[in-house]
């Protein structure tokens, strides 16, 4: 079962894991407080521990697109698949609640995180007056089955 602790202890793990630590931009007890809030968190879970997560919003979205805040493994635990079969649950979540896609930020060196989200369908998501024009902005569209 997922617990604010548990959810701290995972990102104090991964903390050191981005280009810019997640501490440097917000208290992690505050975020994980967010998180358990109002987040949908897909998790593999380990030994009573959590060992790879995603994170984001597919409720009071904007312009009905999910959007995922976080996305990590824990060191010793990369290369196991854990990463993008949490997104596959994400974007399954978010198709259920109807939503049309699912976007997310990375850094644009980040090769592997390009890669695996190529892999997944993301594409570049070119928008006016960017927020973070030093990201990659990715979106995925999930299909909607055929009215008939």
């Amino acid at each position: 079962m997922l617990t604010k602790d548990k959810l701290l202890s995972f990102l104090q793990c991964v903390d050191g894991s981005f280009p810019v630590p997640l501490s440097k931009k917000q208290d992690l007890s505050a975020f994980a407080d967010k998180l358990m809030q109002s987040a949908t968190v897909c998790y593999v879970e380990e030994n009573d521990r959590i060992c790879s997560a995603v994170a984001g919003y597919t409720e009071n979205v904007i312009e009905n697109k999910a959007y995922i805040s976080i996305v990590a493994t824990i060191p010793g635990e990369q290369g196991r698949g854990h990463a993008p079969r949490m997104i596959k649950e994400f974007i399954s979540i978010a198709k259920d609640r109807g939503l049309d896609a699912v976007h997310l930020y990375t850094v644009q060196t980040n090769n592997a995180a390009v890669k695996m989200y190529t892999k997944l369908g993301f594409v570049k998501w070119i928008k006016e007056d960017e927020t973070r024009p030093d990201d990659l902005h990715l979106i995925y569209y999930i299909k909607k089955e055929d009215e008939i």
